[in-house]
């Protein structure tokens, strides 16, 4: 077999559970992956079927079935972006399939539990985007930002922010430089620290929210969320879940499929170069308290590094490394989504004087 239909293969061999964690009910996932039959086929089918229920969506909103049309919208959403996120072989498709899936999550937004907006961000010479959902309550609400990885964005979220609404935490997921609707400012960048700060200073002030704020990191975004943290004084707390310490370090032990998206997302002549600038090394550890959670069997970024992103923050880390996890534990989201979300809703309630329970 050669090495594009290699990639198939390795595409669902990582990333299956995180597809079906996001939303997409297993058994649909694979008959699309049994549709489209090669790696050739993976964009067109998983738009094909991202139009399908698109369409269910509009039928159910012209009979006035907003719950049914909001969720399939959203699950449009993720067909388009499960078919784009690894799609490296037509990059005018790739976008192409990128826009529509932020078009359709757009049309999902409002008819969401809580409902969503979008909000741009004003940022360098143009802005970013990132989606605010509060949930419902008389009491302003503490905020999650969350930082995608390098390949997710704003629109894989809704199955996660549901966590923390659940605990009464609001929740700003943020395509940052170079992730998702932030390519428009080029590739991913280590520092996303004046990113993070733009959009904080995008929504404070605002009555619904209280002004306290943690930061949570999928993936690469866990790296970029303890490396960002130091910079950030008011933060109350900080995620990492299976992030980094240093990409260099374990650049040559990457999975071909996992180096091929490092090339589109750090956009450089020399990639192994460019990864070696994300690193924790040498940096300011996070003044705010850390929890670092990681799975046992990542194939992706080895259980080392948490252990090593522990050691950095210096203030102390709660440490958990999960032994039947896979890249972000996506086999077993029912074990960390809860504890991520309760401990940021532990940290809130105790830097206002409250008991968490």
């Amino acid at each position: 077999m050669d090495q594009v239909e290699n990639r198939l293969l390795s595409v669902v061999e990582h990333w299956l559970p995180r597809i079906e964690v996001a939303g997409i009910p297993s058994a649909t996932a694979r008959a699309v992956i049994e549709q489209a039959g090669t790696w050739a086929n993976w964009l067109p089918a998983w738009c094909a079927e991202g139009d399908r229920h698109a369409q269910i969506a509009a039928a159910a909103l012209a009979d006035g079935h907003e719950v049914t049309a909001g969720e399939a919208y959203a699950r449009a959403s993720l067909f388009y972006h499960f078919g784009q996120f690894m799609a490296f072989d037509n990059l005018a498709a790739k976008a192409a399939a990128a826009v529509r899936k932020a078009e359709l999550y757009r049309l999902a937004l409002p008819l969401l539990d809580p409902p969503g907006e979008i909000i741009d961000i004003p940022f360098e010479d143009g802005s970013l985007r990132a989606v605010l959902r509060t949930p419902a309550g008389a009491d302003p609400r503490p905020l999650a930002v969350i930082l995608p990885g390098s390949d997710s964005t704003k629109e894989e979220f809704p199955a996660f922010e549901r966590h923390f609404h659940a605990r009464g935490i609001a929740t700003l997921s943020l395509d940052g430089p170079g992730q998702g609707e932030g390519r428009s400012h080029g590739r991913l960048r280590p520092d996303v620290a004046p990113a993070v700060h733009a959009a904080i200073d995008a929504v404070s002030g605002r009555s619904e929210l209280s002004g306290q704020f943690g930061l949570v990191g999928m993936a690469f975004g866990g790296h970029l969320a303890l490396r960002a943290s130091a910079h950030l004084p008011d933060l109350q707390g900080v995620v990492s879940i299976n992030g980094f310490f240093d990409l260099g370090g374990f650049w040559p032990e990457l999975p071909q499929v996992y180096r091929d998206n490092m090339h589109f997302s750090l956009g450089s002549n020399d990639v192994p170069q460019r990864a070696t600038a994300f690193t924790l090394k040498g940096f300011d550890a996070p003044r705010a308290p850390a929890l670092i959670v990681h799975g046992g069997r990542d194939r992706i970024f080895p259980p080392s590094e948490a252990e090593a992103c522990a050691r950095f923050c210096r203030n102390g880390a709660e440490l958990h490394v999960l032994p039947g996890g896979n890249h972000v534990c996506n086999n077993i989201p029912w074990l960390y989504r809860p504890m991520v979300a309760d401990w940021l809703a532990d940290r809130f309630k105790r830097s206002t004087g409250l008991q968490p329970r």
